[in-house]
């Protein structure tokens, strides 16, 4: 746990750089002759774009991918006048084109507009390398399968096509090997250009998904969901807020908004200084009739009772054997429980609960 944190009594989350990197290389030598790149969007999942990326780019990575083309001049100002190259996956935006060309970023394009568009622009601003993105299944970005016949792509410096899974992380789904197929069959004409479509769970879902590249994200920050290891993969992070009061509550009373909660006897709570405004999602509830989340305490569990509140939440600490008091930390995220398990009792997924977590947890980068 860190120190400066614990003096600070304030959530704070550890993030080992130095499992990142050992993430890049594991997942690196795994799918070679393919190509490593790393998804850093949304703040490298919330984790620092600038910290992360760093990290990667010492590691060997130089192929990055970010959400727009905000995130993608961040990430340029970041790098400086090195030759990694930055795509933006949400393609060019509107009167945009210099910027992309000036700062040297690769938008992925989807569109019949937004490829005209950077055709008629590149006269004036000159050119830059792009990506194309193809939608083989997924109905969100990228262009429709019958319009690639027709794409005039002359003239044009195309560094790579791009498709994206739906159900890559179902193993029951023949959908991922259907869009595979689709998009061998589309790029049959582009020869000598790269071919990217697996995602993290891709990339250990079958060879043939490797291609020319890989584009994996949450398997670097996180390294395993909650059937366990994946192929020797680290989570980086570690989630710790700290207690504010110790109660002792009698048997009938009420614990929270709503009152959802009624204790049916005399039990011990510690108040966390954590809440959905932190991030911890409200669905971790709980009431007498349902069971919510928890955290841990010295690798015992302490469950979350009544509701979620702003900045707090309650936990039964009645079991607690070891000494515990105002300023302790309890384990939210850790050795104990990892981000997909959290994320399971709230019925969601790992990548919301990290991007949720907002400024009010410190973050603390180690590199062991």
């Amino acid at each position: 746990m860190n120190d400066n944190a614990q003096n600070m009594l304030s959530a704070f989350m550890n993030i080992n750089l130095a499992s990142i990197s050992h993430n890049y290389h594991k997942i690196s030598k795994f799918v070679k002759p393919a190509i490593c790149a790393a998804t850093v969007k949304a703040d490298a999942y919330g984790l620092g774009l600038e910290e992360v990326a760093i990290t990667l780019q010492n590691s060997g990575c130089k192929y990055f991918f970010v959400s727009d083309l905000y995130e993608a001049i961040r990430l340029r100002n970041i790098f400086g006048s090195n030759d990694n190259v930055v795509y933006a996956l949400n393609g060019l935006k509107p009167n945009m084109t210099k910027e992309y060309i000036s700062h040297r970023i690769t938008p992925v394009i989807g569109s019949s507009a937004e490829l005209e568009e950077y055709r008629v622009n590149i006269d004036e601003w000159g050119e830059h390398r792009i990506a194309l993105h193809f939608d083989t299944g997924f109905s969100r970005l990228g262009f429709e399968m019958n319009e690639i016949s027709k794409l005039s792509i002359n003239g044009l410096n195309i560094d790579l096509i791009m498709s994206h899974l739906s159900t890559a992380e179902d193993p029951q789904s023949n959908l991922p090997e259907n869009q595979l197929n689709q998009l061998l069959n589309a790029t049959n004409r582009f020869v000598g250009i790269k071919k990217t479509i697996a995602n993290s769970a891709a990339i250990f879902r079958g060879k043939s998904f490797l291609l020319d590249m890989v584009r994996p994200g949450i398997s670097l920050y996180c390294g395993y969901n909650e059937k366990g290891n994946l192929n020797g993969l680290e989570s980086a992070i570690e989630l710790y807020a700290p207690i504010i009061q110790i109660k002792n509550i009698k048997a009938g009373s009420t614990i929270g908004y709503g009152a959802s909660y009624r204790a049916i006897k005399d039990i011990r709570i510690a108040l966390v200084e954590f809440g959905y405004a932190d991030g911890l999602p409200w669905s971790l509830k709980s009431t007498n009739h349902q069971s919510g989340g928890q955290f841990y305490f010295n690798n015992a569990p302490t469950p979350i009772l009544g509701r979620v509140s702003m900045d707090i939440v309650a936990i039964d600490v009645t079991g607690i054997k070891n000494d515990i008091k105002r300023g302790d930390f309890v384990e939210i995220i850790g050795s104990n429980q990892n981000i997909d398990t959290l994320a399971k009792n709230a019925g969601t997924i790992s990548y919301e609960i990290l991007t949720r977590l907002n400024s009010r947890v410190k973050k603390h980068y180690k590199y062991v």
